[in-house]
């Protein structure tokens, strides 16, 4: 796709987050939680020089991904933690070239909840005592715990407490992590959601954990940062799961609680196989939800997952059904796709080959790091990668 001169692309046509912070196109890189850290949850020389790179590669915006904000709440022994001042103080060269790039950073605040590691005491935080069935194999000896109001409450703090050093080291943006089957999006769910007290037993009575954490970065930073929200609209599991169908309520719930952007994503991890192997039908899936719950708000909405290149990106936004699209293992496989096929130069891409292998890095313990089989900055070890194709057999 070559670009030429005329009316702009929809796709490249500036994004604003209410009044604080604007983007200069509508495609932005997710957030890919590229296990760059220490076993204290502090970015390595490595994490700087990747995101870096993802800045260069001609996408409007960002977010760091998967900043835990409780620090026994662990997904493995790398991800990168937003607990304390000094991890935000860490980050702060990051933001500042971000700031001097003229390109919103943000950072996604994460609760790994359901699928978090068993804390010390052998504990899974969950809305009902459900934990991921992948970590209760992991972990048999493992207790899922329903969390009590006061721990609830905790969790509230510890988002807005995560924000604020956020804000302060300089973050354009914050992203809530409400998707993929983690504490947050796990409350949403009926499926994983099955409390009959105020923090659940309706849609919005569900959304009540994500509305109280909204309103509580609002008031910790002084409503001084966007905050966006990263949101489950469909986990592959039909009717007793989430579906986008039940979010009309709550996404206006969260533009009337200041939220200036919804990113909406699907799959959890006992579907996200299916999502993988059925690329089309998880595109059609995304689009179709995105477009139902873009009409009853009028924030922008859009989507991450599954989608080709900017070509099919442009034509989403152009026809409504999307206001901006965001990559994940494309830009993994090359950092600058984007600038690359904004420029015609589209035979340059390296291509991500979708074989998911990268998520599983995450919980390998063979893997020291999430890798790719086609970039060559970190690209996979070929041991490990002969491993994996040999489980497909």
């Amino acid at each position: 796709m070559t670009v030429t001169t005329g009316k702009p692309m929809p796709a490249t046509v500036a994004l604003h987050f209410g009044a604080q912070a604007v983007a200069k196109n509508r495609l932005y890189f997710s957030s890919l939680g590229m296990d760059l850290c220490d076993g204290n949850g502090f970015p390595r020389p490595e994490f700087f020089k990747v995101y870096q790179s993802l800045m260069d590669g001609g996408s409007g915006f960002g977010f760091l991904g998967n900043a835990s904000v409780d620090a026994e709440a662990r997904y493995n022994g790398r991800g990168l933690r937003l607990t304390s001042p000094a991890h935000a103080e860490a980050l702060r060269p990051l933001f500042e070239a971000a700031r001097q790039r003229n390109f919103p950073l943000g950072v996604q605040l994460q609760h790994y909840g359901p699928q978090a590691l068993p804390t010390a005491q052998g504990e899974i935080l969950t809305p009902s005592g459900i934990a991921s069935p992948a970590i209760l194999k992991a972990f048999p000896e493992a207790r899922a715990v329903a969390m009590t109001h006061t721990q609830i409450l905790r969790c509230i703090d510890q988002f807005a407490a995560a924000a604020l050093h956020a804000r302060q080291a300089g973050a354009e943006l914050i992203q809530i992590q409400a998707s993929n089957g983690y504490l947050v999006s796990s409350f949403l769910s009926p499926r994983t959601n099955r409390r009959e007290d105020e923090w659940g037993g309706s849609p919005l009575k569900r959304a009540r954990l994500l509305l109280a954490i909204v309103d509580g970065i609002r008031r910790a930073t002084g409503d001084r940062v966007p905050v966006t929200v990263r949101l489950g609209i469909d986990d592959g599991l039909g009717e007793e799961g989430q579906q986008a169908v039940l979010l009309g309520d709550v996404v206006v719930a969260l533009e009337a609680a200041g939220v200036a952007a919804i990113t909406c994503s699907t799959g959890v991890s006992e579907t996200f196989p299916f999502f993988f192997k059925n690329k089309d039908k998880a595109l059609a899936m995304s689009r179709e939800g995105c477009r139902y719950l873009k009409g009853f708000v009028r924030i922008p909405m859009g989507f991450t997952g599954s989608v080709s290149g900017v070509a099919q990106a442009n034509e989403i936004i152009g026809c409504g059904d999307a206001d901006f699209i965001g990559f994940g293992r494309a830009m993994l496989a090359d950092n600058r796709f984007i600038a690359k096929e904004l420029a015609g130069r589209d035979a340059e891409v390296t291509r991500c080959r979708g074989d998911a292998f990268c998520f599983r890095d995450k919980k390998d313990p063979m893997a020291e790091r999430v890798y790719c089989c086609v970039n060559p900055d970190y690209r996979r070890p070929e041991k490990l990668q002969l491993h994996y194709e040999e489980s497909l057999k």
